[in-house]
């Protein structure tokens, strides 16, 4: 007769894997050493057989166990053939001590499944999450995530950024877009981590590879026709001025090599010159004539050696010439909009002009912007001066790029450039003297974009802070990501904007403006590619309404609190009436308030205090009259003064001095103690009489000559 260590045995495994096959399928009663009927026989070795039939490991699947982390996303659990794809799954995670790991939000987006759809795919949701139960409790899966954590999308993008550097991550998912994204990683310019595996389940249960171009990016040659080559050194064209003898005005005509062209009525003038329409489609930029230099005109023709074509970029497109055949200017693409810095910047100019946008629309002007700069950067066109005033915006996907004659191409440098926008390293530089590099360039991208996200203010605004100039070399970045913050984000509406920003942006900033983190290296900045891959992603999220789920708010251009997260209890402040999580108010009141308060005078030297909410409210303390300094002045002792009635010292204080000089009183004569014991007759000091010393014997003279020595 047969026992179950027999079975055992002869199917090359553990009793307590048998008995585990046997408690699977309802049958727990047979011990191991009890011989078996034919009939329980027959039924134990035909469960084995399909156990062991069921958990042969797939070739591929063994593979990608063995050398990956895997996640699943709630799409690839909901299709119908999920649970059979985990029933293959298990034994090639248990062979290799792995687990599949799914993040909490997966989990809570099931459940949401089955609270608010109806039909298959609840019936679907329900049987995976037993399943993935069964899984946990079998120590084959495993849960991650906080409560902070919003939507899974979000989740899997923040630790495949995170993680990707330590180890070889793959994702199964059925969303394209998501598979999208999570390959585009393996593209980006700024980190070189290992590479993620997408895969999605397909109709049999099986893992099949994501078809997405996004799996093989690689960067468009750019013909040489368009390209302009990298310089080392500054051109040695002279800077001095060409004799130029008339400068054409409104309605005269200026020459192409192509023939006459009417300008018509003057657009605008700047500091180079001014810009009119003509009798073209194009617009003439005419120079002033101390700017008609010998290196703008080599520069101009410079531009014009190559076929620059961007839709937005207002490029040199003919050199023009006064009637003696001397150089004035060049036409150009007519530009249209307002400027970025009279309009998105400040904020009641970005309301008046533009008073339907939301989050998702200066998102979507951020790429278009990034499209333009990528165009240029692949061209080897850098920027240099990247100001607001000199892009144009007329709506999100509409924007203009002006001065384009100021950037930099080849051995010709973009001579000017705003403090804002300049790399810490080149602060303090004359720009007309160097070439910049695509490094400077990137740290100015990067500040852009932070200016847009939180419209108008610059990265490296501070609470008590220095110039902005020191502030950048320090790389003194005062908004906080996680529990990194110096204290100094700036007051006011600045610091809600950036708390709903998503976690990778939000981060990419950080590790961009802070010294000493990741993308604060000149040769590690992020470029504009990098940048674009994460702002459309951000512009998804908006789109999709995903965003939103967890904070409406987040949508809106100007939040007035802070981002809800996850199940955090908020309450009003009773100040400000803003919310805010109820673990930052003390005494119901938010920080910047308990900050803030009244404004009055030191009593003495009429420098402004503040008697703060913290000391009038928590504290319940009276105001000072005095600041800090003039009260550690004030306990000074002035002088010492000796009591006209018990004849002790004693000091008199600064305060007292002040306040005595005030009234008019004469200086006090009476310690505090001879005070209290009330008015007296000064004690009269008993006069000493004084002895004389006793007069000594004078020596005996016995010579006169002696007598003259005691003498002389």
């Amino acid at each position: 007769m047969t026992t179950l260590n027999d079975l055992a045995k002869t199917h090359a495994l553990t009793i307590e894997q048998v008995q585990q096959i046997l408690r699977a399928s309802g049958i727990d009663f047979l011990s191991n050493t009890k011989q078996l009927t034919k009939v329980q026989q027959a039924k134990v070795a035909l469960l084995i057989q399909e156990h062991l039939k069921a958990n042969v490991v797939d070739e591929k699947l063994d593979r990608l166990v063995k050398q990956h982390k895997i996640f699943i996303d709630t799409c690839s659990l909901v299709q119908p053939k999920a649970i059979a794809f985990l029933n293959t799954l298990e034994p090639a995670l248990k062979k290799h001590n792995s687990k599949l790991i799914i993040p909490i939000r997966v989990i809570e987006e099931l459940e949401k499944i089955q609270r608010g759809q109806t039909g298959e795919v609840v019936e679907l949701s329900k049987a995976v999450c037993q399943h993935l139960a069964l899984m946990q409790q079998r120590g084959v899966l495993d849960l991650r995530g906080e409560d902070t954590d919003n939507f899974a999308d979000n989740v899997f993008d923040v630790v495949f950024s995170k993680f990707r550097l330590q180890y070889k991550l793959m994702l199964i998912t059925q969303d394209k877009a998501l598979a999208k994204e999570m390959l585009q990683k393996n593209s980006s310019q700024a980190i070189r981590g290992k590479t993620i595996v997408v895969q999605k389940i397909d109709r049999h249960g099986k893992l099949v590879d994501v078809e997405q171009k996004a799996q093989k990016i690689a960067e468009k040659t750019i013909p040489a026709n368009e390209r302009f080559q990298p310089a080392k050194q500054v051109t040695s064209v002279s800077d001095s001025l060409m004799n130029v003898q008339h400068i054409p005005d409104e309605f005269e005509q200026v020459y192409t090599t192509r023939g006459a062209i009417q300008l018509l009525e003057k657009l605008a003038t700047g500091g180079e010159g001014s810009v009119y329409k003509t009798s073209t489609p194009y617009v003439a930029k005419i120079y002033k004539k101390e700017k008609l230099t010998l290196r703008n005109y080599e520069k101009i023709k410079r531009m014009l050696s190559k076929q620059v074509k961007c839709e937005g970029v207002c490029w040199p497109v003919e050199m023009l010439f006064n009637a003696k055949n001397e150089f004035v200017g060049f036409l150009m693409p007519e530009a249209k909009g307002k400027e970025l810095q009279k309009t998105i910047f400040i904020k009641p100019l970005f309301l008046k002009h533009f008073p339907d946008w939301k989050k998702k629309d200066t998102v979507q002007l951020t790429l278009t912007i990034l499209d333009k700069i990528q165009y240029l950067h692949q061209r080897n066109i850098i920027l240099g001066d990247i100001n607001p005033s000199n892009i144009l915006v007329v709506s999100p996907k509409e924007v203009y790029f002006v001065d384009t004659d100021s950037y930099q191409i080849e051995e010709f440098p973009c001579p000017v450039g705003t403090v804002n926008f300049t790399a810490p390293e080149i602060q303090r530089k004359r720009f007309s003297d160097f070439l910049r590099t695509f490094e400077h360039e990137n740290f100015a991208v990067a500040t852009l974009l932070f200016m847009l996200m939180l419209p108008g203010k610059p990265p490296y605004s501070q609470q008590g802070g220095e110039s902005p100039v020191e502030n950048i070399i320090n790389m003194d970045f005062s908004y906080p990501f996680g529990d990194n913050s110096n204290k100094k984000t700036p007051d006011g509406p600045w610091r809600f904007s950036w708390s709903h920003l998503p976690y990778d942006i939000k981060e990419s900033f950080y590790k961009s403006f802070r010294k000493g983190e990741e993308y604060s290296v000149p040769a590690k900045r992020l470029r504009a590619g990098d940048w674009s891959q994460k702002f459309s992603k951000y512009l998804h999220l908006l789109e999709t309404g995903k965003f939103a789920k967890q904070d409406p708010m987040s949508e809106e251009l100007f939040p007035t609190r802070f981002k809800r997260v996850g199940s955090m209890k908020y309450g009003k402040c009773t100040l400000c009436k803003m919310e805010q999580p109820e673990e930052s108010l003390t005494e119901n009141i938010c920080q910047p308030c308990l900050n803030d308060g009244d404004k009055y005078a030191c009593k003495r030297c009429k420098n402004e205090l503040t008697y703060t909410n913290y000391v009038k409210y928590v504290k319940k303390a009276p105001r000072f009259e005095t600041c800090p300094p003039c009260h550690q002045e004030l306990q000074k002792v002035h002088s010492m003064i000796t009591c006209q009635y018990c004849y002790k010292p004693f000091p008199f204080y600064q305060k007292d001095y002040e306040f005595y000089k005030s009234k008019g009183f004469e200086l006090p004569r009476r310690c505090s103690t001879c005070k209290q014991q009330g008015p007296q007759t000064p004690p009269v000091q008993p006069v000493q009489q004084s002895t004389p010393p006793p007069e000594q014997p004078r020596p005996r003279i016995t010579s006169i000559v002696e007598y003259l020595k005691s003498r002389f």
